[in-house]
């Protein structure tokens, strides 16, 4: 689940526009499905989303439908006979399945090679029978971790009870829809899953914590129900069930489906995220955000709003669009209530229509289903066949039914939860939950679909840079960022992280953020505190402006400026070079924002200046360094240091730990694993086909049993024949002694070393003026220069910047190849 290239996912929603809004959380090439029965295997690298239209079904039958999608088949749907041509695809869906839950058995690794996460979307407002279908999604799976907030819409998850814009859920007007009343709690929603409520607390211990947590609960039988208020929590969550595998499902909002897709999902381009390249029609592919026309949207179809919704804030969006220009129907329920559709005059080529619902005189919850039956028949007989946008679940599966689409594939985002798809035939379709949107949401999707065919929004416009007016704006979602661009691909943004205050860190950032070939490859921003960068660039005598930013997004690079996410926690008089336990603090801090926004998708890359270990640990942060800390914040059980300098570049199997303790945890499983890592690490920055060059335990590699007890037979040759097997060019075990001489003159790309000092000496005759420290197998890049805080110099303005521009180098060369 963490950045795997080839993880697929399968993901069940209860009605339309969640399962689209979904799709395009998840940031992966996708197909959504209208009948579980039609499901067929991802491939590598992609999500299957199947409607399984069940917020209106009993519970029986929402949970057979949820059953139909986990098993490929179902009785009571119609098994694939041999006949049928998709068969073949079944087949292949339930086996790749068999081999995820059986890989880790087989192999001893805990992700299998072709991994399938399943995922179940819960509507956000507890809506539907969520407790029926929770029950059949967690059969056959180990547990289920829950996490039903979405803060983007003011919905948040507190000691187990929904709180809607701070009012619990039961005592709000969310449900003034429904025929029934509102749990009062998650669990109640969920009844009759045996489920236990995680504190926000336990979920901002980190994801080793929280993992742990999960597993105690599956222990006694319970399925996890996770307080979440932020999309950091809800990342937290996404990283913590990553350590998991496969026996692990997640069911949440479309907040957690976001987590999910930042975890998983290949780069985006600038800010325009492409979740279909290969939508059928789709001249090419069209990101996030506002879309021009291309291939199979030409202007001169007509373009047709459904307004299925009851929410307040759909009046309003209509009122605006109107407005603008669009030709407005109003149809009464008596009307839609009958067999017959509801003859309307052909919508001319070129025009934007709003068909809704007139509920002057209101609408009773028991009618909104034949409603929106009225209102699918009425647009199904329309001719012309429009371009479509559909608010409102119910609504726009029954429309979408009427007018014959089975299948949709998602394009991307307009804005949160107005998802962009495309047909079979090149039709336009934009859904969207009802209650989503601000109440300019339908004029800016006219104007994404229809660039210059209404004229401008009243009010005026939102300038580019203003969040929607529907609430505040979820970092992260698509589009991954919302930076300004001035380019095609933008250099990516690097987060370069203070380190010790009272260390050099802040007198070789200033000059390596200032130079010049450092912001042609990459725009950093510094996470640490301005005032000192200031005190930094005095001594330095540098000619700068250090500005405070709120977010990365805010940024503006410009020669001679530094961009500072100012988290103010030094002292004013602070000295240098004297070990501080609030130096050690707020270097802990530094790290946790750089790691959560590396997981928000606003930043690229990690570049960390260094920290003070006894600092650090005086502050009462117990970690041996950057690698462990950043493996704790991103939810990693287990991480590689790589070394990397113009000569050599070396990866540890151990690192900070005694040289008696690492003999003894050294063993075929770890080394194979630091291969593959290490292997990867140099295929992502360009080099195909990397030689590696393995060292062994004791001198001169044990010289066939000479030295040592047989522990490079016994932890390292079973694990090089592993990953050759799998292509990979490892050789050794090699004589340490000789390896570094090797591949210093380049008949090595990497070796690697058993131990610290095995791998860190060489590296720092070899290369330390110019040294890169790298931790491989995070789900985020990190970089670090290979010095530490030189207290004995700090203050001086002595310390050399190299180490941090090379540092920032790679950073931006492995975000770039991403």
């Amino acid at each position: 689940m963490c950045r795997r290239d080839d993880t697929s996912v399968v993901a069940l929603a209860d009605d339309l526009s969640g399962a689209a809004e979904v799709a395009a959380l998840l940031r992966l090439p996708a197909r959504l499905t209208l009948h579980a029965a039609d499901l067929v295997a991802p491939a590598a690298g992609e999500s299957v989303v199947v409607d399984l239209d069940s917020r209106h079904l009993d519970e029986d039958a929402a949970a057979d439908a949820v059953r139909t999608a986990l098993a490929g088949s179902d009785a009571g749907t119609g098994t694939p006979g041999a006949s049928d041509p998709d068969e073949a695809a079944f087949r292949a869906f339930r086996a790749a399945n068999f081999r995820a839950a059986n890989f880790r058995a087989e192999h001893g690794r805990t992700l299998p090679p072709f991994p399938t996460v399943w995922y179940k979307k819960c509507d956000s407002l507890l809506r539907g029978p969520v407790g029926a279908e929770a029950v059949a999604f967690a059969e056959g799976a180990e547990f289920v971790v829950i996490a039903t907030a979405l803060p983007a819409a003011g919905r948040v998850v507190r000691d187990g009870v929904v709180l809607v814009d701070g009012v619990p859920l039961h005592e709000s007007a969310a449900w003034r829809a429904e025929t029934r009343a509102a749990p009062r709690s998650v669990a109640e929603a969920l009844a009759p899953l045996p489920t236990e409520v995680v504190p926000a607390g336990v979920v901002r211990q980190g994801p080793v914590a929280l993992a742990g947590r999960f597993r105690r609960a599956a222990e006694r039988g319970r399925h996890p129900v996770c307080d979440a208020e932020t999309d950091a929590d809800l990342a937290v969550i996404a990283a913590a069930a990553a350590l998991l595998g496969p026996g692990c499902r997640l069911l949440g909002s479309g907040g957690l489906a976001a987590a999910l897709g930042r975890r998983i999902s290949a780069r985006a381009v600038g800010t325009a995220r492409a979740v279909g390249a290969s939508a059928p029609g789709s001249g090419s592919a069209v990101g996030a955000g506002f879309f021009e026309e291309r291939g199979a949207c030409p202007t001169a179809r007509p373009l047709l709003f459904v307004a299925g919704s009851a929410e307040p804030v759909v009046a309003e969006q209509v009122a605006r669009l109107v407005a603008a220009g669009a030709r407005h129907l109003r149809l009464s329920p008596s009307e839609l209530a009958g067999q017959a559709p509801v003859a309307l005059p052909e919508p001319s080529p070129g025009t934007v229509t709003v068909l809704c619902v007139d509920g002057s005189e209101g609408v009773r919850p028991e009618a909104a289903r034949r409603i929106a039956a009225g209102l699918a028949r009425t647009v199904a007989a329309l001719p012309g066949r429009p371009d479509l946008v559909l608010t409102g679940g119910e609504t726009a599966r029954r429309v979408l039914d009427a007018v014959g689409v089975t299948a949709l594939w998602p394009v991307g985002e307009i804005h949160h939860g107005a998802v962009h798809c495309r047909t079979s035939d090149g039709r336009s379709v934009v859904t969207r939950p009802g209650s989503f949107g601000g109440p300019d949401s339908f004029h800016r999707i006219a104007a994404a679909l229809r660039p210059r065919l209404l004229s401008p929004p009243l009010p005026p416009p939102l300038s580019p840079s203003s969040p929607p007016v529907a609430g505040p704006v979820r970092r992260g979602t698509l589009p991954a960022r919302s930076h300004p661009v001035n380019a095609q691909q933008p250099l990516p943004l690097i987060g370069l992280t203070m380190g010790d205050g009272a260390g050099v860190g802040p007198e070789v950032i200033v000059p390596a953020a200032l130079d010049a070939t450092t912001l042609s490859r990459c725009r950093p921003v510094v996470i640490g505190d301005a005032a000192r960068l200031r005190k930094a660039a005095e001594i330095l005598g540098a000619d700068c402006e250090i500005v405070a930013v709120a977010t990365p997004a805010d940024a503006e690079f410009t020669p001679g400026r530094i961009n500072v996410i100012d988290l103010g926690l030094l002292p004013a008089d602070l000295p240098w070079g004297v070990l501080s336990a609030q130096a050690g603090d707020a270097a802990y801090e530094y790290v946790k924002r750089a790691a959560e926004l590396a997981l928000e998708g606003e930043i690229d890359g990690i570049c960390t200046a260094p920290l003070n270990k006894e600092a650090l640990h005086a502050a009462g942060h117990l970690y041996p360094g950057h690698t462990e800390l950043l493996a704790h914040f991103t939810g990693v059980e287990e991480v590689s240091m790589m070394l990397s300098t113009e000569k050599v570049k070396v990866i540890h199997v151990t690192t900070h730990i005694g040289l008696i303790d690492a003999v003894n945890r050294i063993e075929p499983g770890l080394v194979e694993r630091t291969v593959r890592r290490g292997h990867e690490a140099l295929v992502r920055t360009g080099l195909a086909a990397p030689v590696i060059g393995v060292c062994g335990i004791n001198p001169h590699a044990g010289e066939n049993g000479l030295f040592g007890y047989g522990e490079e037979a016994e932890k390292i040759v079973p694990a090089l024949e592993k990953v050759r097997g799998d292509g990979i060019d490892a050789r050794g075990p090699l004589p340490a002694d000789t390896a570094f001489f090797l591949a210093a003159r380049g008949d090595y790309d990497l070796i690697v070393a058993m131990y610290h000092d095995q791998g860190h000496g060489p590296v720092k005759v070899l290369g330390i003026e110019a040294g890169v420290n790298l931790t491989v197998g995070l789900p985020v890049i990190r970089t670090s220069v290979d010095h530490g805080t030189a207290f004995d110099i700090a203050g001086t303005g002595k310390a050399e910047a190299g180490s941090m521009v090379e540092a920032l180098r790679q950073a931006a060369e492995m975000s770039t190849a991403r």
